[in-house]
């Protein structure tokens, strides 16, 4: 009886979680975020971004007073190396880009056109600065390039989609050319979900018969040029620095 109590309550709190977040987001939409375009700052894109990071810090601490689920971080404090550099992270459910903001107060992230037109998240999307895939490739560099240079950090998942479980990790070459093109250094971050929960596969209401755990284990930073060598062209490091991401993320994953 106790554990249908636990799955009924906790169904019942990740809709309440859904639906503030998405009515959150439209009020701040309405409100904060065009207020905030008059008043002054130094960096615009910044402030709005670390107002963010402090919304989404929020939504996960609520979600985690709900018993929706739980949250760990190890090496936490490699996160304070994270300026500059390309935090590079696998993808295996639907909140893991708000994770991550969550615990990086300055950083900017590649975002998938559909979000643009999404009425809760395109001018939150808008007003933080956030990079668009959709763009032609050299805006896209020009872009990171930009906010990389002046110290921010920049999440990039290299599968491109969230991964289904059971499937291969399929890597992407995007994360290796940005950080090729903008000779910037990799943070990885290794999430793992148990029991796994809102995947590709998964609408949000399948949610598992216990609590799901989100754990995320921060790595050393991995200069991309030290993975390569100088004379292979620049086609050939982007495999091998991609290569190289998925032989990490599947010793992390404990993958066969």
């Amino acid at each position: 009886m106790s554990k249908r109590v636990n799955y009924y309550w906790r169904l019942s709190m990740t809709a309440l979680s859904f639906l503030t977040f998405g009515m959150l987001g439209v009020l701040l939409s309405l409100t904060l975020f065009p207020i905030l375009n008059f008043i002054p700052a130094r960096d615009k894109l910044t402030r709005n971004q670390f107002i963010v990071h402090k919304i989404f810090k929020s939504f996960v601490l609520m979600m985690r007073g709900l018993g929706v689920l739980s949250v760990s971080v190890s090496n936490e404090h490699k996160l304070g190396q994270s300026s500059g550099k390309l935090v590079i992270a696998n993808h295996p459910s639907l909140i893991d880009v708000v994770l991550l903001i969550a615990h990086l107060p300055e950083t900017n992230c590649i975002v998938k056109q559909s979000l643009w037109r999404n009425p809760c998240m395109s001018m939150i999307i808008s007003a933080a600065g956030y990079i668009k895939n959709g763009a032609e490739p050299e805006e896209v560099l020009k872009a990171c390039q930009q906010e990389l240079d002046k110290g921010a950090s920049l999440i990039i998942f290299p599968e491109g989609t969230r991964t289904t479980p059971g499937e291969a990790l399929k890597m992407q070459r995007g994360a290796a050319n940005i950080a090729l093109r903008c000779s910037a250094d990799l943070l990885p971050v290794t999430i793992k979900v148990s029991p796994t929960t809102l995947t590709k596969s998964e609408p949000w209401y399948a949610i598992p018969a216990s609590k799901p755990h989100f754990s995320l284990d921060i790595s050393d930073p991995i200069s991309a040029h030290d993975i390569c060598l100088n004379d292979e062209s620049d086609s050939r490091k982007a495999r091998t620095i991609t290569r190289y991401l998925q032989q990490h993320f599947y010793k992390e994953l404990n993958c066969q």
